[in-house]
């Protein structure tokens, strides 16, 4: 298997077009197609299928783009590495955070790496947990940090914090409330955030094995705006304490523990058992480490240090 295999492979699949991959990389189609061929061979599963719309990815196909693109991602990063070696730890490092904990230390570790690792090229991807843990298992991420041991096998789960969910509303509408249970919560009218979401799935199984049903009067795919709904009344919502951080101590919600504070989750810093770590995304990983604990430490994140540094 060659590298230019991967390349041209990739590159069809990119533009759907033998064509416009040819011409994208001022390389003949019967040259392209044949390392395609040769490729397909190696592997003993067919790659590409043409259809009216172009040409396609079969499902082993698919695949191996994934695998592909983490790769030639490597190699970029590895020509950059080299250029820049004397200076200290360098290149592109891409780390997923969900929003929740983007909110606790996204800025921090802006500041931090742009200050301290000047030769590192920081990108930082929002999203749901599932979606950023399945994103570094393809190599598409570097770092992520994610809820619950979710994917087996392709990733490294250092568990890091547990943090209790919280039942939260508009300010004074659970006055004099210490705690409440998923029985009296479904009382009142939800608002959740869209699937795919970790809490949502994990409050959802715990439902169903008390057999309560909640009634959901909106479903939100922007958590910002699902917690101004809640400041402004129109609904209940189950949130860690770092999703609200500013409004909790603001004065603008109500936030109870459910369930006596068992019902939480635990995060993860995570990284890819197949890709290797540069130095840049090892150094950016210590430093993502000792935010998080210095933001429980802290207190600006109502959660439990579990790291294994031999505190809590």
């Amino acid at each position: 298997m060659e590298l230019r295999q991967l390349k041209y492979f990739a590159r069809i699949v990119d533009l759907g077009s033998i064509t416009r991959a040819s011409q994208s990389l001022h390389v003949a189609q019967p040259a392209l197609s044949l390392q395609v061929s040769k490729l397909e061979e190696e592997l003993g599963v067919q790659l590409l299928t043409r259809s009216v719309r172009g040409v396609i990815a079969t499902e082993a196909g698919a695949a191996v783009y994934r695998h592909a693109q983490a790769i030639l991602r490597q190699i970029d990063a590895t020509q950059l590495i080299a250029a820049q070696a004397d200076g200290g730890p360098a290149g592109p490092v891409t780390i997923g955070l969900p929003w929740t904990v983007t909110a606790v230390i996204g800025l921090a570790l802006l500041k931090e790496v742009t200050t301290t690792l000047p030769s590192v090229r920081l990108e930082v991807v929002e999203g749901p947990s599932s979606v950023l843990a399945q994103m570094l298992a393809e190599g598409k991420l570097d770092l992520a940090v994610v809820f619950d041991n979710m994917i087996d096998g392709g990733l490294l789960m250092k568990p890091v914090v547990y943090e209790p969910l919280l039942f939260v509303g508009a300010y004074q509408s659970l006055a004099g409330l210490r705690d409440c249970t998923l029985a009296d919560a479904v009382q009142k009218p939800w608002l959740m955030l869209s699937r795919p979401n970790g809490i949502r799935e994990a409050i959802e199984r715990v439902l169903a094995e008390q057999d309560l049903k909640s009634r959901v009067v909106a479903e939100i795919n922007a958590p910002r705006l699902l917690i101004e709904a809640v400041v402004a009344g129109i609904g209940f919502s189950i949130l860690p304490s770092c999703a609200m951080d500013e409004h909790l101590r603001t004065g603008k919600l109500d936030a109870i523990p459910l369930e006596g504070g068992s019902l939480g989750r635990t995060v993860y810093l995570s990284n890819s058992r197949v890709f290797a770590q540069t130095r840049a995304s090892e150094y950016v990983y210590v430093i993502v480490e000792r935010l998080m604990r210095e933001a429980v430490r802290e207190g600006r994140w109502n959660a439990k240090w579990i790291g294994m540094d031999g505190t809590s």
